[in-house]
């Protein structure tokens, strides 16, 4: 006999109940998060800090390039021009989310004061800026606090110097330093990696050797910055700055730095989840509380969000919630289309509904069907549950043919589980699964110790 108490998901009990047709008030609320306006030319960096990390990089490479280091490391073929670049960012191993990125703003090709141009002859960027600014989004004080999102080097390359110990929770344009890694690559090109998390950077030190893909760091807020994003600036061997996108307005290089350069409009759904309450973002830098929940009675009220990145009114979304048995309820079905401005960096649409009485019980499905010009058309599902009230003890046997979830103050079974049926026991004391329980290769089990709902 095993006791059980881990987390998992949940899952519910079993019903043939219709689901009755209701109609319900539809909340739709944009939850629009944009760049507070940057005051002046540089200012992810201030003009000093700036001066002083280009003193430190220009002497630091220098030595390394008088001590033959890139010939060491390098082979010749690599040093003769810059590196395609990767993604410099990724989630963490516990994370599986659809998408989790937004581009805030690109580098400002326009050297003039009060005019802005980016790659691209448009103006997602702000005056003076020198980089690319990549926010984790949705939730991204508590994407940096779960250290969701990981800096990662965009190309081989050699650690100039790092800096760290710097607060992370910057929102305002401080002047304060920033965390940060530098690279040097095989040609003598460099990559600014900043704005990263207090104490999150690489146990790697200057003159060490990173290869693509490599750790540097969590996504953070530290130094001039008003949420949690990367800042990633490109300098040729040269020194001079370099836009890695390719476009019709950038003078900086002719062809894309990036082995696979994203479209400009780099829209898709990074993220859907269910709710027991709208989600809450306090003013900066407040963690913000998702109020997630992915388990439900009949009767509850029940939210439904959709992140979407860099959304365009061209584009628009299916949203929809099936029951156990297939088919698309009344309970939320609708296209969502997006008003307001031809574009904006990222939206999370709300949809507020209240489950009915008889609500069929089950593992049911959130899904987004996502029109969109950039990518066509992707569909994302979650799942959700729809349980029965909570009982003092259950003693289940058996066989579990369907998906089923039970939650109770303890639960005993002695049930079999059919090849391909997802089962969760969800008690609040224990669970006790006792001689004859089988689980089969294919089956899935979930125990929970969140107790009753």
């Amino acid at each position: 006999m095993k006791i059980y108490k881990l987390i998992f998901w949940i899952l519910l009990g079993t019903t043939n109940a219709l689901f009755s047709q209701i109609k319900v008030q539809q909340i739709v609320s944009h939850e629009e998060h944009s760049e507070t306006e940057h005051a002046g030319p540089t200012v992810c960096l201030g003009p000093a800090e700036r001066i002083a990390v280009k003193e430190r990089i220009n002497k630091a490479v220098r030595d390394m390039k008088n001590d033959g280091l890139l010939e060491r490391v390098f082979p010749q073929n690599q040093r003769a021009m810059p590196p395609l670049l990767q993604w410099p960012l990724r989630q963490s191993d516990k994370f599986n989310d659809p998408g989790y990125y937004a581009i805030s703003n690109y580098v400002d090709l326009d050297p003039t004061l009060n005019n802005v141009l980016d790659y691209n002859g448009l103006n997602q960027t702000y005056d003076g800026h020198n980089g690319i600014d990549i926010r984790v989004w949705p939730y991204w004080w508590k994407k940096m606090d779960d250290s969701h999102v990981e800096v990662v080097a965009a190309a081989d390359g050699i650690i100039i110097f790092k800096q760290d110990g710097f607060n992370d929770q910057s929102c305002s344009f401080n002047g304060n330093s920033w965390n940060a890694v530098f690279l040097l690559h095989a040609d003598g090109s460099i990559t600014w990696y900043g704005h990263l998390k207090q104490n999150s950077t690489t146990v790697k030190d200057s003159g060490d050797v990173v290869t693509v893909g490599e750790y540097l760091g969590v996504v953070g807020s530290s130094g001039n910055s008003t949420n949690p994003h990367l800042h990633l600036e490109c300098y040729d061997n040269l020194g001079n700055r370099v836009e890695p996108f390719a476009g019709p307005s950038n003078p900086t290089t002719a062809n894309s730095w990036w082995a696979n350069q994203l479209p400009y409009y780099d829209t898709g759904v990074n993220k859907i989840a269910t709710h027991f309450a709208a989600p809450v973002t306090p003013s900066c830098p407040g963690i913000e509380t998702p109020n997630e929940k992915d388990y439900f009675l009949p009767r509850d009220s029940i939210f439904f969000t959709a992140s979407i990145r860099h959304s365009l009114t061209a584009d628009s979304a299916r949203v929809q919630a099936i029951q156990p048995n297939g088919v698309v309820s009344t309970l939320l079905n609708t296209t969502y289309q997006r008003t307001g401005s031809f574009f904006t960096r990222s939206v999370q649409p709300l949809w507020g509904r209240k489950l009915p009485n008889n609500a069929m019980a089950g593992k049911w499905t959130f899904r987004v069907t996502y029109y969109s010009q950039t990518y066509g058309t992707s569909v994302i599902n979650e799942t959700f549950w729809v349980t029965y009230d909570c009982s003092g003890f259950l003693a289940l046997g058996g066989v579990h043919t369907i998906d089923s979830y039970y939650q109770s103050n303890s639960i005993i079974s002695i049930a079999e589980i059919n090849a391909g049926v997802h089962v969760v026991y969800n008690a609040g004391l224990y669970t006790i699964l006792s001689g004859g329980f089988i689980a089969p290769t294919g089956s899935k089990l979930e125990i929970k110790t969140n107790g009753c709902n």
